[in-house]
């Protein structure tokens, strides 16, 4: 695509706040959710799992189970036809064959009349299995002599990525400062309203229909078309709204042996996993460690990072190739960094398989690199907004990977943040505070944040977005598009835009559930696409159907083109507001001059100057970069170690914003996620390899008497590489959070925590070292 610069518009309905189209079905319980689906004749499917964490299958004797009345069909890997699949990697069968690799791993699979049935033929299942040694931690598993997960990886090394940008070892000896530091982060559940499921159908023909949550529904289909052996063009996937994602609702191994369940069974199939299985089988947030190390001069200015990361891809791959490479440089488009070396080993563990998570690695890494920039600027005795100032990216700035920023306000987000937070002033105020006597100490840190606006580093064909618009003959205007809605409110946002550039009332737009078989070609919702993608599709979309529009008004009024205008519904001339034809009498005359024909506005967009990575990951991954700064106040009881975040401050450069509400609401939801990931969450394995805390009794998330009075603002952006010059949002609301509370957390104790979560019992166990060590130097 050419390199054209979209200019900002004067808009009505961009950049206010408006309630989600579907806000009223949903609070009054009209939406059909996938869990709510129901076909007819249809069944119900549930997994056998294994016990054990590494285990060789000796024998499986199904015989009592085919026998349970109501059971149509027992599936075991030895007597179904499937293929090893995966979205990177092919590592995973859809039901174990001759190895199981985590408690949790499928192996074998019933169809029933009802979910009794299912849990009896279950229950009469015999596995004989040979326990093998396992793997139940990243740094173990790259040991001599440490067990083998899969044959074809003998080191248990997934993928090991080495990516040097210029002369490190250079740097370092010249540097006049240089820091070291280790970080590590933790397993995270989503934690999403509904868990993953959906219902499986096929035909007379051999076409499978799959209902369920996909955020990728397009994209998808060639992952499941490899783990059935069939045609991609066999599948089509229908997608009604459903409980939220977070990333991993990507593709999921549920929809395939649901699919498979329903082929056998000859009879459509609901299979959902139980919220047990959700968090055992799941795939939440990767852990990594970190070992930075960081070269400055004397002003503080960035000379050089090097990084290494030990990454936990547990069982299987998933995404965690794509999802370590985001955690090794993603971050470096914020900072003008001109020497760079990253390391990277994935490796497997007999663990849940880890996968998509909001911020997708980047997370991880911003704990690490905003907490480490923090620990520099004390050093080097300057703020911690003084050293982002002095080597924060600008407009136009290129990295050594060869990103390149359009729209850049990072350094007006921080200002900001630190203005609202009065960030000195309290800092200032707090540290003599903290000096007296007192069991509750304050503190106030911040962190900085960047994300992209769609990712174009491990899809190869394309990347970009497209969306279908269509006016009935009643003049009522239907979105088609492949952005599927998880609770981000992509329809409200598309339809603002058809609302404001077709000066149409939202009453008038309608959003069908995305069907593959309907929709244009997308990718779907990752990467925190949605917005910029699809709007940057929508301008063409409104523009292709305005201009059509307009040329019907001219001949239906009989006059020029260049006199008409649209407003209220309408096709007005400028001169005369009285000569007007409303979208419903041209939607008529369209229907009428072309028999049976709508009028359609085709829109498809490709960002300017975006490319595949080569062998050496360099080029532009993006379109448009999305930044933020977030200031953390918190206090720390020292009696009981208790951590309260009391207040968070936060700015980002979206670009234009669409809907403000939106846009508040995906930062609350992202900064509880940070808060949580930050104190609270940790899914545990225990010393025999099961996930010891899954469920929500065991496994805590924020409630709302838990999070912080959030005060949100925006930078003054426009993205001009797409049509409404909007960028994301989703993954950098979450990104700054952690370690803006990690900073402030040291400012209130003066303890730096390298490793999560922070509980009140590493609290406690922190101050009493602390103060052990004191009495020791006394």
């Amino acid at each position: 695509m050419a390199d054209v610069r979209f200019e900002k518009g004067v808009y009505s309905v961009i950049g206010t706040k408006q309630p989600y189209i579907d806000a009223y079905d949903k609070v009054t319980g009209r939406t059909n959710y996938v869990s709510d689906l129901s076909l007819p004749g249809m069944l119900h499917g549930r997994a056998l799992r294994s016990p054990y964490p590494h285990a060789r299958i000796i024998s499986l004797d199904t015989s009592a189970a085919e026998k349970v009345p109501g059971i149509k069909c027992v599936l075991t890997g030895k007597n179904v036809r499937q293929n090893k699949w995966g979205p990177v990697t092919k590592d995973e069968y859809l039901l174990a064959v001759d190895k199981v690799n985590f408690v949790g791993d499928e192996v074998a699979a019933v169809a029933g009349v009802d979910e009794e049935a299912c849990e009896e033929a279950l229950s009469k299942i015999k596995v004989e299995y040979e326990e093998l040694p396992a793997v139940l931690s990243m740094h173990d598993a790259m040991k001599e002599g440490a067990p083998v997960i899969h044959e074809d990886f003998p080191g248990n090394v997934n993928h090991h990525f080495d990516i040097p940008r210029g002369d490190i070892d250079s740097v370092f000896k010249n540097a006049y400062l240089v820091h070291e530091g280790e970080y590590e982060t933790q397993l995270e559940y989503q934690a999403y309203i509904e868990p993953m499921g959906g219902i499986s159908t096929w035909d007379s023909k051999g076409n499978l229909t799959i209902y369920a949550g996909i955020q990728t529904p397009t994209w998808s289909r060639n992952d499941y078309a490899v783990a059935l052996g069939i045609p991609v063009e066999k599948i089509r996937i229908v997608q009604p709204y459903f409980g939220g994602g977070f990333g991993a609702k990507l593709s999921q191994q549920v929809h395939p042996l649901g699919a498979l369940l329903a082929k056998y069974a000859e009879q459509p199939v609901r299979f959902f996993l139980d919220r047990v299985e959700d968090f055992q089988c799941g795939l939440p947030r990767v852990p990594m460690y970190f070992k930075i190390k960081t070269a400055w001069d004397r002003d503080g200015k960035y000379l050089g990072k090097r990084t290494y990361i030990l990454a936990d891809n547990g069982a299987y791959a998933s995404y965690g190739a794509p999802i370590a490479l985001t955690a090794m440089y993603r971050i470096d488009i914020m900072y003008q960094v001109p020497v760079l070396h990253s390391v990277c080993d994935l490796v497997y563990t007999n663990k849940v398989p880890t996968g998509c998570f909001r911020g997708f690695g980047n997370t991880q890494m911003h704990l690490a690199h905003e907490t480490h920039l923090d620990e520099v600027a004390e050093m080097l005795g300057i703020g911690a907004d003084e050293i982002r100032y002095r080597n924060i990216a600008v407009p136009g700035y290129k990295n050594p990977h060869g990103w390149k920023t359009n729209s850049c306000e990072i350094k007006q987000c921080i200002e900001k943040a630190v203005t609202k937070s009065d960030y000195h002033a309290k800092r200032d105020e707090l540290t003599k505070k903290n000096e007296s006597t007192g069991d509750i100490k304050r503190g106030i840190g911040l962190a900085g944040a960047v994300h992209v606006s769609g990712n174009r580093s491990f899809i190869k064909p394309f990347e970009g977005g497209a969306v279908l618009l269509r006016m009935n003959e009643q003049g009522k205007v239907y979105i088609y598009s492949n952005e599927p809605d998880m609770g981000q409110g992509i329809r409200t946002t598309l339809s603002i835009c058809v609302a404001d550039a077709l000066k149409l009332d939202l009453d008038h737009i309608c959003v069908p559930d995305p069907d593959t078989n309907i929709v244009p070609f997308g990718l779907g919702c990752f990467a925190s696409r949605g917005t910029y993608m699809a709007t940057g599709a929508m301008h063409m979309a409104v523009e292709d159907m305005r201009a059509k529009l307009i040329k019907l008004a001219s001949e239906m009024l009989s006059l020029p083109e260049e006199e008409l205008k649209l407003a209220d519904g309408s096709v007005v001339s400028a001169k005369d507001p009285s000569k007007r034809a409303s979208f419903a009498e041209l939607a008529w005359k369209h229907v009428c001059d072309f028999p049976g024909q709508h009028i359609l506005g085709i829109g498809h967009f490709t960002p300017a100057g975006v490319e595949y990575p080569d062998e050496t990951k360099y080029n532009n991954i993006s379109g448009g970069y999305a930044f933020g700064c977030h200031v953390a106040e918190v206090e720390v009881n020292t009696k009981t170690g208790q951590i309260k975040v009391s207040n968070i401050f936060a700015v980002h450069d979206v670009g234009q914003p669409i809907n403000r509400l939106a846009l508040e609401g995906q930062l609350q939801g992202g900064i509880a996620q940070g808060y949580g990931w930050a104190l609270m969450e940790h899914l545990k394995h225990n010393e025999k390899g099961r996930v010891a805390n899954a469920c929500f009794l065991d496994y805590q998330i924020p409630t709302a008497a838990d999070i912080p009075q959030i005060e949100v603002d925006f930078a003054d952006s426009f993205e001009w590489s797409t049509g409404f010059g909007a960028k994301s949002i989703g993954e950098c609301a979450t990104n700054p959070t952690a370690p803006a509370i990690l900073n402030a957390i040291y400012n209130a104790v003066g303890i730096r925590f390298k490793e999560l979560p922070i509980t009140a019992e590493k609290m406690l166990k922190a101050l009493k070292e602390k103060e052990k060590a004191s009495e020791g130097r006394g």
